[in-house]
This record gives structure tokens, sequence and C-alpha cells, in this order.
């Protein structure tokens, strides 16, 4: 089968085809509107549509109306003359297919399950821009660079130019997604490599600094997790950028750290929650964390900032922070007796 005669085809149809955009060329990857069911009707930004590398030949696939099939059979939807002249040039190619049957259109299997979907950086690949791929004047950079965030991590982090195409992601996420803006998207697989969701972080100080949407709802928030080696000492924080920072280290992305007892070990693991004595929520937490076990980084009264991000954009150093969080982690007695002296709040056992 001749991939390239599909890919040319495709092409030539690519004017018809509404937000048309080739995504990946090896393999070969384009999202457009879907011309089955339209797509949405209300947001004219979405394109659940997707041509996609299978078995070397496209394959289409649509998220909302669940169409799948061959390249040729939705070419012959678009244009009967331009799929006859398709047919031809496979024969004279000598696809087996056309010779055997004269149908370049074979229905796929009936178990068919496109793997590109199923690969969780391949389907961010194809909605979204990945930050170390984009100019240096982009704002997603200006933002990364702002924040001070190593450039050997902007391949974790992806750029959206509108929010709506997040709903593109899972049957779970359509219809929930609020506003147009653009935002950097903070991904958050499991230990298996599978997609959980993403965070959205505003480039500007929007109310809803964070927006989320969630691919698998039985999978907790524990990002970059899939990067962890449970042998080395393992690092949690609060903020998923904060993360960024430190090695081997995950975030959950609220104050309650000592979830991950239930995926990580608790033994080599220390929690680092954020630096604000007068929140009694986090004194709280950070007490219960001790009754439970836990090893807890009590930040000295030299740390006046709130979290590993500020920090570093104050210029401490990755290893400077990295030193004080082993010089002042306790657990039992000890780490109580610190947590008292380092909170703000009275009553908030």
């Amino acid at each position: 089968m001749a991939l390239w005669i599909d890919v040319k085809y495709a092409g030539e149809i690519s004017s018809r085809l509404e937000l048309f955009k080739v995504k990946t060329t090896k393999p070969y990857t384009a999202n457009f509107r879907c011309p089955i069911c339209g797509d949405s009707k209300k947001h004219r930004f979405k394109a659940r549509g997707y041509l996609f590398t299978k078995n070397n030949q496209l394959v289409y696939k649509c998220h909302n109306c669940g169409a799948g099939m061959m390249f040729g059979k939705l070419l012959k939807h678009l244009d009967a003359t331009i799929f006859k002249h398709y047919q031809f040039e496979r024969f004279r190619e000598g696809d087996d297919i056309t010779q055997r049957t004269g149908n370049t259109c074979p229905k796929p299997p009936f178990e068919f399950t496109p793997p590109v979907f199923e690969t969780p950086s391949s389907l961010l690949d194809s909605l979204l821009d990945r930050v170390d791929k984009l100019p240096d004047d982009h704002i997603a950079v200006q933002y990364c660079v702002g924040r001070k965030i190593p450039r050997e991590r902007f391949s974790d982090l992806y750029y959206v130019d509108n929010m709506q195409k997040i709903e593109n992601l899972s049957q779970n996420t359509r219809d929930k997604i609020v506003g147009e803006e653009q935002r950097l998207v903070i991904p958050c697989y499991n230990r298996q490599g599978r997609l959980v969701g993403v965070t959205c972080r505003a480039f500007d100080d929007n109310p809803k600094r964070y927006l989320t949407a969630k691919v698998i709802d039985d999978e907790p928030w524990l990002f970059f997790v899939d990067k962890i080696d449970t042998g080395k000492p393992i690092f949690c924080v609060e903020g998923p950028l904060d993360a960024l920072f430190l090695p081997n280290c995950v975030a959950v992305g609220n104050s309650d750290l000592k979830v991950i007892s239930h995926y990580l070990p608790k033994v080599n693991t220390t929690l680092v929650f954020d630096n604000q004595p007068r929140n009694k929520e986090i004194v709280k937490l950070m007490r219960r964390a001790c009754t439970q076990g836990f090893r807890v980084c009590v930040w000295p009264s030299t740390i006046k900032e709130k979290d590993v991000n500020e920090m570093i954009v104050a210029g401490r150093s990755r290893e400077e922070i990295v030193t004080c969080i082993n010089n002042n982690t306790y657990s039992e007695a000890a780490l109580l007796l610190n947590i008292n002296q380092w909170s703000k709040v009275d009553g908030a056992a």
C-alpha cells in the first residue's frame, strides 16, 4: 500500500476541509473539522476529525461522531471524481487490494482501535504545540523563561492557542471547557504513561489561574509520576511547576501531599509543602502527615519565598534548594516540634 498516494490526495482535498492542519509528517497526522457530522455547531474552533498513519496507509477517525474509515472511503464521500483518479493511481502503483477486489476502501476491522489516540505524547502533539519547539519570542517560551523553568523541561510543557481545543482530548472533557484564551498546558500521566489529564495555566492575572481537564476519572493527579525512579529519594510538592526544579519530583496539584502514600513508597519520599506558616490548612495537613509517619520538610526562617518557583525567581539555585530541603527534613517528634516552631497559626492542631 502506497502511503504517499494517500498523503498526496489528502493534500488535494485539504482546501475543502475546514481548519485543516498537518500536525506531523512522519508519521503523517492531520486534523480538521469532521466533514461527516459537521463537528461542533456551538464552537467553530473545534476540530475533532483526524487522518493518521496505520499500516502504511491513512485512516480517518472522528472523536465527535465516532466515524472511522479508510482514507479512500472518506475521499469518495468528499469527491467521487477525485476518488476515481485515486483508485487508478493506486491500481497503477500495484496495490494488491485493488488488483484482487477493485476496492481501495476496505472496511476497517471490527476491533479497530487506532493506537495513535492511546499514545499520550502523540495525542497532545497532534492538538497542541510543545514549548521546546516554539520560537524564543513566543508567549509560552517567554512565560517559562520568566519563571526560570529549566530549558530541559520545556519538552514536558505545551501551549494551547484556544482552550476549546482541550475538549478534543477525551469524551470526558467535552462541553466542560470555558473560554477561548491561550494558556500553558501541563500534562499529567500515570505510572503506565497514560494521559490522566491536563492543567492549564493562564499567562496573565486571570482570576482562574488554573483550569483542569481530566481524561481518566479514577486516576489521581500526580504530575510527572511517570518519570519517577522509586529506588531513589523522591520529593513531593504542591504545584506542578515547582516539581520542574527538583530531581525525582512529583506534584499533586493541591496541599494534600499525603495522598501519594497509595502510589509511592513512603520510606524514601519527602513531602515539601509550600512555605505558608500562616495558612491554617497547610499547618493542619503537615501535622497530620507527621502522625501518619511521613518525612516532611519544614522551611527555615531564612526562607521568605512561598514556594520553590518563587525561590528560584528570587535567585536561589536548584542545588541550594535541594540542600535546604534535605537539611530541614524531619519525622516523628522532631517533625512535630519544628512544625510548632515554624507555624504562625494558633489552634491548628
